[in-house]
């Protein structure tokens, strides 16, 4: 919906609003609003199960549950009919403490009687007042709480008056459909002797026809009840006090356009004397228009009904520590920076892809400055992200970069951008590309150590490193091959990207390192300039004053009671191991737990709020077992959809940098395989190695003695003595029952006969071009291209925003306390500790740091006592 388009709904609701008239009170007699002294201060819009603010503690104190953190709200209503009540000004703060418990705080100053000091019968109750309000609230936003709400009410020169009590609840029916109730009991002593008090029971049903906030409706009604001495709480008159409401709520992003129409009482005055002759009911029509930005709001509202004009004027401003939405997305002049240096991971990865889509988004208005120095994943990564940043030129969008000290992959990524800016003292490392492996057989037999391994088949290279001292043949075959399809597209596309020739990119590569100077005459950069100037270098390009801004990973505004629909992407990352995952960040080790996956997967498919499901792989491998494992629970999961389309959520993979060996053996449980180009895969095979150390305890003087009663397997995999041969030949059937297993997996995933697998299998490693050729992939493609095929699946529609959740999740001691504080607090937070880590890991010596990456330790944490399916740990192209 278009500004224009929205402001002609606003200017058409307001019409509506001065369109209501009292429709039982005769044309000539004066009408005036009747007010209960513990009325607070008037608005246009009553909500008693929507989604609620602070300024809930009036109307129903159960619902100050469903925000989150800190919120404070501001409310004021001005009479501009003569005989309308409610004017004042309100202050309110709620704060949700986390664990079901909210608390709010309210006080209001209230100028109920006539304006211009007309007289007024009812001036009884009707004295300026101040009301102060406190109020708690147990339960959980999502499907529902009970609250409290206290208020004292003290008139002017008088002591507080005893307490008026409400107890209210809601319930959430799903998505689409809440109940709000609120019972009110005023003591008799909030009035004058001559008023009886009063109880008002309300309520109310919200139905969202969509299941999201974009449109709400709600109808309810109050039956207010009067007490008499004689009868108890009796005194109710089904046409004056059965008061019935509705109301209707649009909103898109941070606009809000609201309406309700309200049945009130009124009192019906002598024209001449403005005594109460009778009292009636009068229909009054509220419009309410508000914007947000983010974590503020403001809000106008009137009221008409009462007379021939607008009853009165009300606004309403809002803050609060959760976003609220945000009614346009100003990028004209705001230039995102995006450091890839910050990118370590496949979270933060998906963080950016999605920060990059909203810029995408944004069309024209989007301006990325990326500084390309510094990436540290692979070559799929950088495919993906070089592909989300031209799509945003694509849309129309600005993407510029910066480069200091490229190497090839970062060069290849900033390729994208319109312009490329280097500094003066910066040099390009185009060098080309190496992959490179360390050996350690002959280190390790100086300390007595061995190494054996029985490996399905030629290619599979993984204990190479412990068992050779130098590359196979079958191991420096596929990794030439992987180096070629690297190659050829960083070739082309850096070619099409910069109006060069392939063969000058190749020439130019070969004379790198390059000087920014000779970068800029080779075509490779646009121009030399230093870091300050960058700013002014864009303004001059966009012909407007540009500014570089970080801007925050967005979240977006609640947009359901319960738990909101969202999409889940399932990390696999790193080695994979049996139980739980963990983690061993000096040594950059990262391990995937197999039954961490499969209870994760087993949660989802419960969950009814999950509409899709992407396992991201990046792993190269590890545990067979955990491998199957997996492998069984994403199968199940993807049974499940087959057999229940509606009720069960989509899976489908989508494959990061590396999804190899037993990256691929859990890929092969459904039917849908996305990779890049650039991804390394394939790798099916096993490998069982054994570390024998009775060497080492020879040289140290240390005996061993050993008494065996059983099989040839007692002590099989024990690293005091090295394998016999029948111990071996258990081994190699060990293995191949492993080996036909991977390969029906995979037959059955991919509609081959096992002997059409074993041909492309053999533990070969493919790159992702060459892993679709032969079957093994789907589609080319990344995280986006992954979530639209799951979408497309559930049904779901084009325009629903849904949320990303990345599973499993990690949460440190920082985010669990702050889980419920909203991001405004949460967010700068999390970036302090971040910060903070990441200076620590900065302390590291370089040399030290990339020698450990380096070091292939991840298989070294697999037990001996199973096979594995993993790939070499550091086949890198660099």
């Amino acid at each position: 919906m278009t500004a224009h388009g929205r402001a002609r709904v606003g200017v058409g609701l307001l019409a509506l609003g001065l369109a209501w008239a009292p429709t039982s009170a005769q044309a000539q007699d004066p009408v005036a609003q009747h007010r209960e002294l513990g009325d607070g201060v008037d608005r246009p819009v009553h909500n008693l199960s929507g989604s609620g603010d602070a300024s809930s503690v009036e109307l129903n104190p159960a619902l100050i549950n469903s925000v989150h953190g800190l919120d404070i709200t501001l409310l004021g209503y001005q009479t501009l009919h003569e005989f309308a009540r409610g004017a004042g000004f309100g202050a309110f703060a709620a704060l949700n403490l986390g664990f079901g418990f909210a608390l709010g705080f309210g006080v209001q100053a209230l100028e109920p009687g006539f304006k211009d000091g007309l007289f007024d019968a009812d001036i009884g109750h009707n004295r300026p007042t101040t009301k102060l309000s406190f109020a708690l609230a147990l339960g959980q936003g999502e499907w529902g709480s009970f609250g409290v709400g206290v208020h004292g009410v003290r008139r002017q020169g008088d002591p507080l008056r005893p307490a008026q009590v409400d107890i209210g609840t809601v319930l959430r029916m799903t998505n689409y459909a809440s109940f709000g109730a609120v019972a009110r009991l005023a003591p008799g002593g909030l009035r004058d002797t001559s008023f009886r008090p009063t109880l008002d029971l309300a309520g109310e049903l919200a139905v969202r026809p969509l299941g999201n906030h974009w449109l709400e409706l709600a109808g309810g009604v109050t039956a207010r009840i009067d007490q008499s001495v004689e009868r108890g709480f009796g005194g109710f008159t089904l046409g004056h006090d059965l008061l019935p409401h509705g109301r209707i709520a649009v909103r898109y992003h941070g606009l809000e356009v609201a309406g309700e129409a309200q049945m009130i009482q009124a009192d019906v005055l002598d024209e001449d004397t403005l005594d109460i002759v009778r009292q009636t009911t009068a229909m009054r029509g509220g419009v309410s228009v508000a914007m947000a930005w983010d974590y503020a709001s403001i809000g106008i509202g009137t009221h008409a009904g009462l007379g021939g004009g607008i009853d009165g004027v009300s606004y309403k401003a809002r803050f609060t520590t959760a976003r609220q939405g945000r009614v346009y997305w100003q990028r004209l002049v705001d230039a995102e920076e995006i450091e890839l240096g910050s990118i370590g991971d496949q979270r933060s990865l998906i963080a950016w892809l999605q920060q990059i889509e909203r810029a995408e988004a944004a069309g024209d208005r989007a301006v990325l400055v990326i500084k390309a120095d510094g990436f540290g994943l692979g070559w799929g990564a950088a495919q993906e992200l070089r592909d989300a940043l031209r799509r945003v030129r694509d849309a129309g969008g600005h993407v510029y970069a910066y480069v200091e000290s490229p190497g090839l992959a970062e060069y290849w990524i900033a390729s994208v951008a319109e312009t490329i800016y280097t500094h003066p003292a910066g040099e390009f490392h185009t060098v080309g590309l190496g992959s490179r492996r360390l050996y350690f057989r002959d280190a390790l037999a100086k300390i007595g150590v061995s190494v054996e391994a029985v490996h399905v088949d030629e290619y599979k290279s993984a204990h190479e490193n412990y068992t050779r001292n130098d590359r196979s043949e079958p191991d420096a075959e596929q990794r030439k091959a992987l180096l070629q399809d690297t190659w050829e597209l960083v070739v082309h596309d850096i070619a099409q990207a910069r109006g060069l020739s392939k063969a000058r990119v190749r020439e130019l590569v070969r004379d790198s390192p390059l000087g920014p100077d000779q970068a800029v005459e080779a075509g490779l950069a646009d121009a030399v300039i230093h870091r300050d100037q960058l700013s002014k270098s864009l303004s001059d390009d966009l012909q407007a004053d540009v500014s570089l801004r970080k801007f925050a990973p967005t979240q977006p505004e609640d947009q359901t009671w319960g738990e909101a629909p969202y999409l889940a992407v399932v990390l696999v990352v790193g080695t994979i191991v049996d139980g739980s995952s963990r983690n061993i960040p000096l040594l950059n080790i990262v391990m995937t737990g197999g039954d961490q996956i499969a209870k994760t997967l087993q949660q989802l498919r419960a969950d009814t709020a999950c509409k899709g499901i992407v396992l991201r792989v990046d792993s190269g491998g590890g545990s067979a077992f955990a491998s199957e494992v997996m492998w069984r629970e994403v199968q199940r999961t993807h049974e499940a959809w087959e057999k229940d389309k509606r009720g069960s959520p989509p899976i489908v993979v989508s494959m990061a940098d590396v999804a190899a060996s037993g990256g691929y053996y859990i890929a092969a449980g459904t039917d849908k395989i996305f990779a890049q180009p650039l991804t390394i895969t394939g790798s099916i095979g096993v490998v069982f190695m054994h570390f024998d150390v009775s060497g080492l305890l020879k040289m140290l003087g240390v005996g061993i003695d050993r008494l065996e009663l059983g099989g040839a397997g007692v002590d099989m995999n024990s690293i005091w003595q090295p394998w016999s041969e029948p111990q071996r030949e258990k081994i190699d059937a060990a293995i191949d029952r492993t080996y036909q297993l991977f390969l029906q997996r995979v037959s059955d995933a991919r509609g081959m006969t096992k002997d059409q697998v074993h041909a492309i299998a053999r533990g070969h490693v493919w790159s992702g071009k060459r892993a679709k050729d032969n079957g093994l992939v789907d589609e080319f493609g990344g995280l986006r291209e992954a979530l639209a095929e799951v979408r497309s699946r559930a049904g779901v529609a084009k325009f629903a925003q849904l949320e990303l959740r990345v599973l499993p999740k990690r949460l440190t001691l920082i985010q669990l306390i702050l889980r419920g504080a909203g991001s405004l607090i949460a967010a700068p937070v999390e970036r302090s500790v971040t910060s903070k880590q990441a200076q620590a890991k900065a302390k590291m010596p370089l040399v030290f740091d990339q020698a450990l990456a380096r070091l292939p330790m991840s298989i070294l944490f697999l037990p001996q006592d199973q096979a594995s399916v993993i790939m070499s740990g550091e086949i890198e192209i660099r």
